[in-house]
Formats: C-alpha cells, structure tokens, sequence
C-alpha cells in the first residue's frame, strides 16, 4: 500500500509539493502580516503555524521526488 502511494503521490503529481508549498509560503506571509495587528495575533499565529507546516511539507515531497528522480537516472545509465 504504501509503494502504491508513493507512486500516486511522487510519479502521478510530482507538482502537487510545490502547490503545498506555495500555499505554506503565502500562508506564513499572511501570518506574518497579521502579527503587525494586535487584534489579530491568534489568527497570526495558527497562519504562522500552519505556513510553516505547508513549507515543510512542501519541502519534504520535493526532496522525495528528487530523490526517486536521481535514482531512476542512475539505474537507467547503470544498464547501459
């Protein structure tokens, strides 16, 4: 199951990380902003929080599919 899932989520949308990842980065900005307001200091943080989990996520799914990338490029020159 979980070789299934890889395949879906590293070879079927390999662009779906950068969009978690666009939407952590405008997320933390938006909280970032809201931070200036003292009347918006919760929201600012759950933003803040939630942005940051949307970067790290972002970058973890990327790192996997560079790393699937790599190895698929190295077995492909290795059996020539």
């Amino acid at each position: 199951m979980l070789a299934r899932l890889e395949r879906y989520l590293l070879q079927d949308f390999p662009f779906i990380h950068l969009v978690i990842g666009g939407f952590g980065n405008a997320t933390f900005l938006v909280g970032s902003v809201f931070f200036l307001f003292p009347s918006l200091e919760r929201i600012a943080l759950w933003l803040f929080v939630i942005g940051s989990l949307g970067m790290l996520t972002g970058t973890i799914g990327e790192a996997f599919v560079r790393h699937k990338r790599r190895s698929r490029q190295r077995a492909t020159t290795s059996q020539r």
